[in-house]
């Protein structure tokens, strides 16, 4: 008898057949099931190992043993007229059919069926939003919408939720986000489509509400979910975009590729192009074009690359963060030198130093330059390139206009892109465009809903335009969310003075938050126990300081802020002290950058006028006020023209400061009419019945002021 009929006689085909078919039904099961739990690629992987190491167990044993009435015996001592393989052959047979029909049943499976389990149903997401805006973590997102109504469902926005990181490694949660950050960038180059930023939907990592709620929160008719496991030389990406109204799938994907960046492109292009035909109807050719756009052909520049924007999209704004991402910034640009986006973002990473102060030297400017150059002559028509270069005018040429230009460039070649709108909101305010400003930064945050940075920005906005009315509603909202937000205390505080004149109410509520362990800035706290005449607490609170709470562009040192609080509390012989060690040792014309050399010369002029120096104090005001004045900056060159007017009313020009003080109050970038009323730096101006007329609010009786807290 040959071989092949032996291994049929004793079932040994039949058996691994019926062998084969189960365990591919048990791996698929497998498989579902463990996308279900978020399970590391590894544990799929020893199943396979094992069912794979079985078949030829299976096979041996079927060969060596038999099944007979009496139980399982050895081949060899089994008589032929005992034996009764044929019967145990028809027993195989029934199950190869049945196992056929449970393949069938599974093909037929995945054919109709969603590719993935629903994402929000993961458990391993870290609400970044609450870090973002609160350390302690008090953001809920279901509160977290821009305006007190709820939002509408927009059928042509979408929500991209995070990719769930399934790879047995953690650290590839930054090649999750990477990719995910990545189809955010291509979907917000797609006009028509409104594509929540990628703060806001992070927020939803880890969460366990369902995608309508989700919809709810975002207004969006459109969700994307899916994963990222990466193993090996091979990723696998699945996505699924849902309907919102109808809770349909109106596509769903795996992707099983060699991790190659052409592999990641296409998977990416694909998914987009899936996303924008569900929602558009079609792609158009401009669409296309953006689908095949590539930022680098390098695997190892592009993971740097997306290693330095995680850096970047931490919540912090110190120099210390811009430091980490430089180093993989560097590598990206050195992995793959024509990468345009890596040189912008290595540029954007020294401009931001420069703007923080740490490193405003002239080697920095001209590193940035460069940086900026070769991005440039690599790909002139990138968005984010753009963007940057306008960053670089607004930052270090102080040229408003030409960043205005660019940011718009930069919109038109991104629509969609949050950020874009963010940076458009900050250029139109130094221009004097303040309703502009605030339609900018609305709409960033249209795009980007759960970004406290983007709401803090409104608001300061909206403080500085002295439009109280507005903010306190967007400050309450933002408060429930962040109570331990310090730049809110601050506002709430801010405007309950500012907005309002009520001093005692903004006491009560910074004294209720300090019982509950939040805290306001040393600045508000200060500047609240000034506008009481509290010396001793106001004192008290600058001499605890040990770093300066003010920007280090606005030259504020440790010196200057001393001596003026001892002045302002009328310990002037103290005050002087300080003041006078602030002078010779400051040198202006040492720093570098006009807004921090203006500022300078005004603090100058400040300490000069205290110290009863009439002839440098105006110097060093007009130097100022040369340097930056409202004319080229209508937010830093307006607050240094209120200090140039408290300067020149001080020395005794007091036509020309009520002159001043009549054309900025009420108005964006001037004074709050209950700021004069109030702050006790203008104590000196209280004898001119001129000032105290100008700057009496609406209601006060028209009495002589009375300063809170000395009884007089």
């Amino acid at each position: 008898m040959s071989l092949f009929a032996e291994l049929k006689r004793r079932n040994v085909v039949r058996t691994g057949i019926a062998y084969v078919l189960i365990a591919w039904v048990v791996l698929q099961i497998i498989d579902f099931t463990l996308e279900l739990t978020d399970a590391p690629s590894w544990v799929l992987q020893v199943f396979f190992i094992t069912a794979a190491v079985g078949l030829p167990i299976v096979l041996i044993l079927s060969w060596v043993y038999e099944i007979t009435p009496e139980g399982i015996r050895r081949e060899v001592d089994v008589e032929r007229a005992e034996s009764i393989t044929p019967e145990t052959s028809r027993k195989l047979d029934r199950l190869i059919i049945a196992a056929l029909a449970l393949v069938v049943v599974v093909l037929l499976a995945g054919r109709f069926m969603p590719a993935d389990a629903p994402v929000g149903a993961s458990s391993d997401r870290a609400s970044e939003v609450a870090v973002a805006a609160d350390p302690a973590g008090e953001i809920d997102p279901a509160t977290a919408r821009t305006t007190v109504d709820a939002p509408t469902h927009d059928a042509r926005a979408i929500a991209v939720l995070p990719f769930v990181n399934r790879s047995a490694n953690s650290d590839d949660l930054f090649f999750t986000d990477g990719i995910h950050d990545d189809l955010l960038t291509q979907l917000a180059k797609i006009g028509e489509l409104k594509v929540i930023s990628r703060t806001s939907v992070m927020a939803y990592r880890g969460t366990t509400k369902r995608i309508p709620e989700i919809a709810d929160e975002l207004g969006v008719g459109v969700v994307l979910e899916g994963g990222v496991q990466r193993a090996g030389d091979r990723v696998r990406i699945n996505a699924q975009l849902i309907n919102v109204a109808t809770d349909e799938h109106l596509w769903a994907e795996t992707f099983d590729r060699e991790l190659t960046l052409d592999n990641i492109f296409d998977i990416q292009s694909e998914i987009t192009g899936q996303i924008v035909t569900a929602i558009k109807g079609e792609l158009s050719d401009s669409d296309r074009s953006t689908l095949t756009e590539h930022p680098t052909d390098n695997l190892e520049a592009w993971e740097a690359y997306l290693q330095a924007r995680a850096v970047v999209s931490e919540p912090d704004y110190e120099a210390e963060k811009y430091e980490r991402a430089e180093v993989f910034a560097r590598s990206a640009v050195e992995a793959d030198p024509n990468f345009a986006e890596a040189w912008a973002d290595l540029a954007s990473i020294i401009l931001n130093r420069i703007w923080i102060g740490t490193d405003n030297t002239p080697e920095a400017r001209e590193q940035a330059r460069d940086y900026l150059d070769r991005a440039l002559a690599i790909n002139p028509d990138s968005a984010r390139v753009k963007l940057v270069e306008a960053e670089y005018f607004y930052r270090v040429d102080v040229d408003y206009g030409r960043a205005l230009a660019l940011t718009e460039a930069a919109r038109d070649l991104a629509p969609g892109e949050a950020q874009v709108y963010e940076h458009l909101g900050f250029t139109l305010r130094r221009l004097d465009r303040w309703d502009e400003s605030v339609a900018a930064f609305e709409q960033s945050m249209a795009l980007d809903p759960l970004n406290p940075h983007v709401a803090t920005t409104l608001i300061e906005t909206l403080m500085l335009m002295n439009d109280w009315d507005r903010i306190l509603p967007l400050v309450e909202l933002w408060l429930q969310r962040s109570p331990r937000s310090s730049f809110l205390i601050d506002v709430k505080a801010q405007t309950l003075v500012l907005g309002y004149g009520d001093v005692a109410g903004a006491e009560t509520y910074l004294a209720r938050t300090r019982e509950a362990g939040r805290r306001p800035t040393v600045f508000t706290d200060a500047y609240t126990a000034s506008l009481a005449r509290d010396w001793d607490r106001m004192l008290a609170i600058h001499e605890d300081v040990d770093i300066d709470p003010g920007l280090a562009i606005q030259g504020v040192t440790p010196d200057y802020r001393l001596g003026l609080a001892y002045c302002t509390a009328g310990q002037e012989e103290t005050g002087a002290t300080y003041l006078k060690r602030f002078v010779e040792e400051t040198d202006p014309e040492a720093l570098t950058g006009i807004p921090a050399k203006a500022y300078m010369h005004i603090n100058l002029a400040t300490a000069h006028a205290r110290l009863g120096n009439e002839a440098q104090a105006r110097v060093m005001a007009e130097r100022a006020l040369a340097l930056l004045g409202p004319e080229q900056d209508s937010l830093f060159g307006t607050q240094i023209e209120r200090m140039s007017l408290w300067v020149y009313a001080w020395l005794g020009d007091r036509d020309y400061a009520l002159d001043g003080i009549a054309a900025r109050l009420d108005a964006p970038g001037g004074y709050p009419r209950w700021e004069l009323y109030l702050d006790p730096n203008w104590d000196f101006f209280r004898d001119d019945p001129r000032f105290v007329a100008l700057v009496r609010p609406d209601g006060v009786e028209a009495e002589p002021f009375r300063r809170m807290g000395d009884g007089t």
